[in-house]
C-alpha cells in the first residue's frame, strides 16, 4: 500500500492511496474519518456487484487512508478499536499490571472462562437465548491516556495553551468547556500520531481507565451482533474490544500472558486489514479480532493468520 495525501481545506482531506493491486484510489474524508468522495477504477463502482476480494481491496484502501491522516495529519480519523497505537497501548498497560491489579480488572472474564472449562465455578452470565454455542465472550476496555506524564506531551500542551496543572486521569470533563474539549481532542490527535510515528512506550503515561461488564455476541453473516443491553451507555468507543472464545485460561498469570498474545494478534490484524506488513514483534500467529478471522477464512488474498499451524511469517 501507498498513500499520499494531495490536499486539505477547512473541511476536508484529499488522498491518492494506492493499494496492493496496483489500483488508484482517490479518497476524500472528514476530520473525523467520515469518507465523503471514493473514486477507482479497479472494481466495480456498485458494491454488490464487487467480488469478496473486490470489496476488501477498496476496503483496504479506505482503512489505510484513514491511517495515513492519523499518522501523517495528527486527526483521530481510526475507529478506536481498529487503531494499533491504541490497541497496543493497552497490551502495554496489561503487560505492566501485577497480579493482583490484573485480577480486579480481569476477574469475570476468567471466572466466565473457568466455568466454560467445568472448574465448577459460578458463570458470571448467562448465555443469551439465540446467541451461538459456543459463545463469544465480550469486554470493552477504555484506555486512559496521560501524555503529560511525557517530555513531548509536556510541550505540545504548552504550543495548545493547555492548562497541564492537573493530571489527566484527574479532570472531570464536566467542568470543561465545549472550546476546551475541542482543544483537548486536537492534543489528543496529534500526541497519538506521534506516538505512532516515534514507537513511544506508553507504560508511563497510559493507564486502564475502565473495564466494561461482561457482554455476548454472535456471527450474524459477516459481521458480530452484540447482546449488551446490561451495559450501561458509554460516553466513547472503546479502545479494545475483547472477542474471545471459551479457552482454558489455567490460571492468573498464564492468562495475563495469554492476553498479551491476543492484543499482538489484534494489532496485527489492524495492519494487515490495511494492507500493510505488520511491524516485527506483531507477527504473530493466533485468533486475534474474530471477523479478522472470518476475512482469513474467506477471502483467497489473506493468509490464514489465525490458525496456529500457519507459517506464514517464517
Amino acid at each position: 500500500m501507498d498513500g499520499l495525501i494531495t490536499g486539505e481545506n477547512s473541511e476536508r482531506i484529499g488522498l491518492s492511496v494506492i493499494d496492493n493491486n496496483h489500483v488508484e484510489h482517490i479518497i476524500e474524508m472528514e476530520f473525523d474519518g467520515e469518507i465523503k468522495h471514493h473514486d477507482q477504477d479497479g472494481y466495480p463502482d456498485d458494491p454488490a456487484d464487487r467480488t469478496e476480494e473486490g470489496n476488501e481491496r477498496v476496503n483496504q484502501a479506505r482503512r489505510y487512508a484513514r491511517y495515513v491522516v492519523f499518522v501523517e495529519g495528527g486527526y483521530d480519523t481510526m475507529p478506536a478499536a481498529e487503531n494499533p497505537v491504541r490497541i497496543d497501548g493497552v497490551r502495554q498497560v496489561i503487560d505492566g499490571m501485577d497480579s493482583t491489579e490484573f485480577e480486579q480488572h480481569f476477574s469475570d472474564l476468567y471466572q466466565q472462562l473457568a466455568y466454560e472449562e467445568g472448574d465448577g465455578t459460578e458463570p458470571v452470565l448467562t448465555a443469551p437465548e439465540g446467541a451461538t454455542d459456543p459463545c463469544i465472550y465480550c469486554t470493552n476496555l477504555y484506555l486512559g491516556i496521560d501524555p503529560l506524564e511525557t517530555d513531548f506531551g509536556q510541550q505540545l500542551a504548552v504550543e495548545h495553551d493547555l492548562d497541564v496543572t492537573d493530571s489527566a486521569a484527574d479532570i472531570d470533563l464536566t467542568d470543561v468547556s465545549p472550546g476546551e474539549l475541542d482543544t483537548w481532542a486536537e492534543y489528543a490527535g496529534e500526541f497519538a500520531a506521534y506516538a505512532e510515528t516515534s514507537m513511544v512506550n506508553l507504560n508511563d503515561a497510559a493507564y486502564l481507565d475502565a473495564v466494561s461488564a461482561l457482554y455476548v455476541k454472535y456471527p450474524d453473516g459477516p459481521s458480530l451482533t452484540a447482546v449488551d443491553d446490561h451495559l450501561e451507555p458509554a460516553a466513547r468507543e472503546p479502545d479494545t474490544v475483547i472477542e474471545l472464545l471459551p479457552i482454558d485460561p489455567q490460571n492468573i498469570e498464564y492468562f495475563q500472558s495469554f492476553m498479551d498474545h491476543y492484543l499482538r494478534c489484534q494489532i496485527r490484524d489492524s495492519y494487515v486489514e490495511m494492507g500493510v506488513h505488520p511491524p516485527e514483534k506483531f507477527r504473530v500467529i493466533g485468533m486475534g479480532r474474530f471477523m479478522s478471522s472470518w476475512r482469513y477464512d474467506n477471502i483467497d488474498f489473506y493468509p490464514e493468520f489465525h490458525d496456529p499451524n500457519a507459517t506464514v511469517f517464517n
